[in-house]
């Protein structure tokens, strides 16, 4: 039996919202690799220098290889720039010719943030879990978790202590699709700012080659 109250679509052999988080935090501790997509409604992710992200994208392979392509909106003007952290050596574009300049740790816009420990670190405190729909091989579940869980995603510019919603899509392999996160995170967040973040191509080798 299910310990959650659920629409009726979710057959009786279902796990709970507890068995799907900890399959889920499982295959995540153990996955080598993945891809993401941050996307925003009514709003973007602020980082230090003046630098707010509308969208990014890219590739990870643990324990620290990082690309990124990003949609930075910096002095009221979009810049495209990509980003790759390769062990301890840093890589970023010039926005205007788009070639590859190493940089030190210092002036690294992304610093700040761990998009390998974002998952980890929802997970780590995650509250309230309810168990929404099961549907087409995949769960849906809604949360809470505290704010400063999410300074892997959003770095140091952040509302401390804030209880925040999320909903969490999971396929029924544990792997996760898609992170919904609502409100308030940041100080220039709005109460209708939407952070969406898609994951996928789990565990796939990835090629990783110095520009």
């Amino acid at each position: 039996m299910l310990l959650v109250s659920c629409s009726k679509n979710i057959p009786l052999e279902s796990l709970s919202s507890e068995e799907i988080i900890s399959l889920s935090q499982s295959k995540i501790v153990n996955s080598k690799s993945f891809s993401f997509d941050l996307r925003h409604k009514n709003g973007s992710t602020e980082l230090p220098g003046d630098y707010n992200i509308s969208r990014a994208n890219g590739d990870i392979m643990k324990p620290n290889n990082i690309m990124i392509d990003a949609e930075i909106i910096s002095n009221n003007f979009l810049i495209k720039l990509s980003y790759l952290s390769l062990g301890d050596r840093y890589w970023i574009t010039n926005p205007i010719s788009f070639d590859w300049m190493e940089t030190p740790e210092a002036d690294n816009p992304f610093r700040n943030i761990d998009p390998i420990n974002i998952l980890g670190d929802i997970y780590s405190e995650i509250e309230s879990i309810k168990l929404v729909e099961y549907k087409n091989k995949e769960y849906l579940l809604s949360a809470n978790i505290n704010s400063n869980n999410l300074t892997s995603l959003v770095g140091d510019i952040i509302i401390p202590n804030k209880n925040v919603d999320i909903e969490l899509f999971i396929n029924d392999d544990g792997f996760v699709r898609k992170i919904l996160i609502f409100g308030e995170v940041q100080p220039n967040d709005l109460s209708n700012t939407l952070r969406e973040i898609s994951f996928s191509n789990w565990n796939v080798e990835i090629e990783w080659d110095e520009p």
